[in-house]
Formats: structure tokens, sequence, C-alpha cells
């Protein structure tokens, strides 16, 4: 599984993209290497793409673990809000089950089905070219 992510400062947004089947080890991962990232200047934003995954293979106790990993990097992200983009069912599922495991660490978390509508509910206009070269 492959999850890159950019850091657009003008944006204040931090672009994640995955690819193939998203795993616990991934997304600890990410999280690890975003919260050590020099460029993360809490608050931002960030946009999570999931329209090119093949699937998630993520046990019930993996994503409280999950969940619970980020609450304790609170203080690094603090205040971020976060669009998940994730058109098919299980995965809009299983990234709504995230959002409400978040929500009590102050990560505002959206699901969506459509890149638009992520960006709306962020308040950033991005263009194509910026997401398209990460």
């Amino acid at each position: 599984m492959s999850l890159r992510y950019k850091i657009i400062e003008s944006k204040g947004l931090v672009y994640v993209v995955g690819a193939d089947v998203v795993t616990f080890s991934a997304l600890m991962s990410h999280i690890q290497a975003l919260s050590k990232d020099p460029r993360y200047k809490a608050p931002m934003k960030k946009l999570v793409d999931y329209r090119n995954i093949t699937g998630k293979e993520l046990k019930t106790r993996e994503l409280n673990l999950y969940a619970q990993a980020k609450a304790e990097l609170k203080d690094v992200f603090r205040e971020e809000k976060c669009a998940i983009v994730a058109p098919r069912d299980l995965d809009f599922g299983l990234c709504r089950v995230h959002a409400a495991l978040v929500e009590a660490s102050g990560i505002e978390t959206g699901v969506f089905r459509d890149l638009d509508q992520a960006l709306s509910w962020l308040g950033v206009e991005i263009d194509d070219d910026q997401l398209n070269s990460l």
C-alpha cells in the first residue's frame, strides 16, 4: 500500500494520495512521518484522496489503535480539518467510522464521495496541476 503526501504551504494543505490497499501499518507510518515533517505547521487542512485505492485491510481493533495514535498526536495536529474522499461504499463507511473515532481528539474530519465537495468543505481552491504533481 502506498500513502504519499505533499504539503502545499501556500494553501495550508496536506494532500495525501492512497493507492492499492490501505493497511494499518501504512496509516501508522503516514501519521508518524507527517508528525515529524518540519513543513507541517498546525493548524493545517488535510485532503485524503482514496479515489484510487482498491480496498482497506483494517480490523476494528486497528481502527481504534489508529484513532488512539492520532489522538496522542493531537498537539501536533491541533485544529486540523481533514477531508477524506472515498467514493466506494465500503471505504466510505470505514472512513466514517474513523471520523467518529477521532472526533474526541479535536480533529474535525469529513468524509465525501466527491473531490469538489471535499475541497469546498475545506474552503480550499486549488487547481488540478497542484494536485496532480504528487
